[in-house]
């Protein structure tokens, strides 16, 4: 009791002359708030690749939280769902648009770097030939990869390069918004080198080895977790077969032993 009283007059007595002045020089303190929505970036509705733009995204959300509400309703008709129930069908419906965007664009960004391990091989060995990195990876800017979205990426810089733009630092930029890492780390460590006067060559060689070890390391984790869905595969497809001619079987056999 005697702490709680003397907390509560420490409490309500007002600060001092030096709390006051350093109050009046920290920065003031952000209100705690609670998460606000927030729109799909526009980056993400243009690497999905689908062909919407923002208001039309939006109309998608709408119509799909108007069909899951109706859904929802018709459902709780028959069965005693309660309005909870249809009114998350509704939020999931309203969100379900903006996931398959976000989805589709996480898709094509992991598609574009597995492709950059091709991309450093044929601009190593370009320049290694003798060819200069700029002109190197701008003929190979025109040539696809495999990745839509590496491509676009690719295009855009040579774009820029042909109207007298940096081709590194613009590839770098580009693929920064794209979010490839990988094609802007590329970028900006030939940029780095060039501007050090240091060989590209020895930098694409690095840059080669270290996505040979990852993509080695990424095969050797796929080969890894065959068995387990070799063995899950076995188990839903031989185990049905099995229970209907040979433990069915041997179970009526054991009742028809035990009937007579």
């Amino acid at each position: 009791m005697a702490v709680a009283a003397a907390s509560l007059v420490m409490a309500a007595r007002r600060s001092s002359r030096v709390g006051r002045w350093l109050g009046r020089i920290s920065p003031p303190a952000e209100p705690r708030s609670f998460a606000k929505w927030r729109p799909l970036p526009a980056h993400d509705i243009e690497d999905s690749g689908l062909d919407i733009d923002a208001d039309r995204l939006v109309v998608a959300k709408v119509a799909c939280a108007l069909g899951a509400l109706l859904l929802g309703s018709v459902v709780a008709l028959v069965a005693p769902i309660g309005p909870i129930v249809v009114v998350g069908a509704g939020y999931l419906g309203f969100i379900a648009p903006s996931l398959i965007v976000q989805s589709r664009a996480a898709g094509r960004r992991a598609d574009a770097e597995r492709e950059i391990g091709t991309l450093v091989e044929r601009l190593e060995a370009i320049v290694a030939a003798g060819r200069p990195p700029e002109s190197a990876l701008a003929a190979l800017a025109i040539r696809p990869t495999g990745a839509d979205l590496l491509d676009r990426v690719l295009a855009r810089a040579a774009e820029a390069y042909a109207l007298g733009a940096p081709l590194f630092r613009t590839l770098a930029h580009h693929a920064r918004l794209a979010g490839i890492a990988g094609c802007a780390a590329l970028a900006e460590d030939l940029e780095r080198s060039r501007d050090l006067g240091h060989g590209s060559l020895a930098v694409l060689r690095q840059r080669r080895e270290s996505l040979r070890a990852a993509e080695r390391a990424r095969s050797l984790d796929a080969a890894s977790r065959v068995e387990g869905k070799l063995m899950l595969v076995l188990v839903l497809c031989y185990l049905p077969a099995l229970m209907l001619l040979v433990v069915v079987p041997l179970f009526v056999s054991l009742l028809n032993g035990l009937s007579t």
